[in-house]
């Protein structure tokens, strides 16, 4: 079974700039690694702060092995993304059948 992992967060105002540069960077190394499908984010259209970050994983047990590296690797270069946040994120990791994303096998 597929995991898509779903993150709504508001970054503090005036670290909106460095909060996008390091989900940038956490998507990218993601993306890299093995039992990721894919990864990106966006930004609401009403509020700057306001960001949606996605991840589909293969699997749970890629979900765990791609987010322990991401943080191990990136937190205690940049101090993690808590560091930019207004308050604590909405998190959601949700079951998805391989069909729903609509990509070629």
């Amino acid at each position: 079974m597929q995991y898509l992992e779903t993150v709504v967060c508001q970054a503090k105002e005036g670290k909106e700039a460095r909060f996008e540069r390091m989900v940038k960077s956490r998507i990218e190394l993601a993306k890299r690694q093995d039992g990721c499908i894919n990864s990106w984010y966006g930004k609401s259209s009403s509020d700057e702060f306001l960001f949606l970050i996605q991840t589909v994983y293969e699997n749970l047990e890629s979900f765990h092995m791609v987010k322990k590296t991401v943080d191990s690797t990136l937190d205690p270069k940049d101090g993690g993304l808590e560091s930019c946040l207004a308050g604590p994120p909405l998190l959601g990791l949700f079951e998805i059948t391989p069909d729903s994303l609509n990509m070629p096998k």
